[in-house]
C-alpha cells in the first residue's frame, strides 16, 4: 500500500574497532543530543512521512495532509452524492447504460479491469476547463464528466469512482496532479496501488502502466478519501 513504515537502524561497527572510553562518552552525548534534536523537529512538523525516501509514488517521499485543504474534492464528492450516475438504467453513452457496463465488466480483475475501465472512458472527447466552464480550473464530478466530457483530473476523477462502484477499495487508489516534465505541462491521472507495484491510469494513453516507467511524471499531490498527501522529490544518501 502507499503508506509505509519508516524503520530507523544504527550501522553495528567493526569487529575490533572499540573506542577509547572518553571518547565514547562524547559520541554518547552527541548521539542523545542529536537524537533529543530530531525528535523536536519532527514533533514541529505539520505532517508526518508516510513513505521511505524514494519508495513512494513515482519515486517521491510523501507527506500526508489534512483533506480539508483541498475543498474542490469535497465539492466533487458532494455533487456526486447528490448526482448518482451508477444507476442500473443510466446510459453511459450510445447502447452502454451502468447496467451493461456491469456486465462487461464482470470476471474481470486485476490489470484486466483497469485497462477496461481506462479505455471506456478514454473515449470520451477532451475537452479543456476553459470550454466546459468558462474557468482556467475545474474539477467535474461523474455526472458532469457524462454530460460535457472533460480534461485530464476529470478522467481520473471518473475512473476512480467507476471503480470504487466496482469494488476495488477507495485506500488502493489516489487521483494524483502532477507535472509532465516532457510536455512541460501540468496533468493528473489514478494510481490504482497493487500488492506489489502501482499502475497508473492516463487519457493520454489505454495501456496501464507501472509507475516507474513513467519517469517523465513529477507528482505534487494525489488525494482520495482518506486523505492528501503531498510529494517531493528525494536525493539518495551516499552510504
Amino acid at each position: 500500500m502507499a503508506n509505509r513504515i519508516i524503520h530507523w537502524h544504527h550501522a553495528a561497527p567493526a569487529a575490533g574497532a572499540a573506542k577509547p572510553p572518553a571518547l565514547a562518552a562524547r559520541a554518547l552525548r552527541h548521539g542523545i543530543r542529536t537524537g533529543l534534536a530530531a525528535l523536536l523537529l519532527l514533533a514541529a512538523l505539520p505532517f508526518w512521512p508516510t513513505a521511505a525516501l524514494g519508495a513512494g509514488l513515482f519515486g517521491t517521499v510523501e507527506f500526508k495532509r489534512p483533506l480539508s485543504s483541498l475543498p474542490a474534492w469535497e465539492t466533487v464528492r458532494n455533487k456526486n452524492a447528490e448526482e448518482p450516475i451508477f444507476l442500473k438504467e443510466k446510459v453511459f453513452r450510445k447502447g452502454v447504460t451502468w447496467e451493461k457496463f456491469q456486465q462487461e465488466a464482470a470476471g474481470k480483475t486485476g490489470v484486466e479491469l483497469l485497462r477496461y475501465v481506462n479505455a471506456f472512458w478514454n473515449r470520451f472527447p477532451y475537452r479543456e476547463d476553459k470550454e466546459n466552464w468558462g474557468l482556467p480550473d475545474y474539477w467535474a464530478w461523474p455526472n458532469a464528466f457524462l454530460q460535457k466530457s472533460g480534461d485530464c483530473e476529470d478522467y481520473a476523477i471518473i475512473k476512480y469512482f467507476t471503480l470504487k462502484e466496482l469494488g476495488v477499495p477507495v485506500e488502493k487508489m489516489r487521483i494524483v496532479v502532477l507535472r509532465d516534465t516532457l510536455r512541460r505541462l501540468p496533468h493528473a491521472v489514478l494510481a490504482v496501488y497493487t500488492d506489489d507495484d502501482i499502475l497508473i491510469l492516463d487519457n493520454l494513453s489505454n495501456s496501464v502502466l507501472s509507475h516507474t516507467r513513467l519517469r517523465n511524471y513529477s507528482p505534487q499531490f494525489s488525494f482520495n478519501e482518506q486523505g492528501r498527501w503531498a510529494h517531493m522529490k528525494g536525493k539518495k544518501i551516499s552510504e
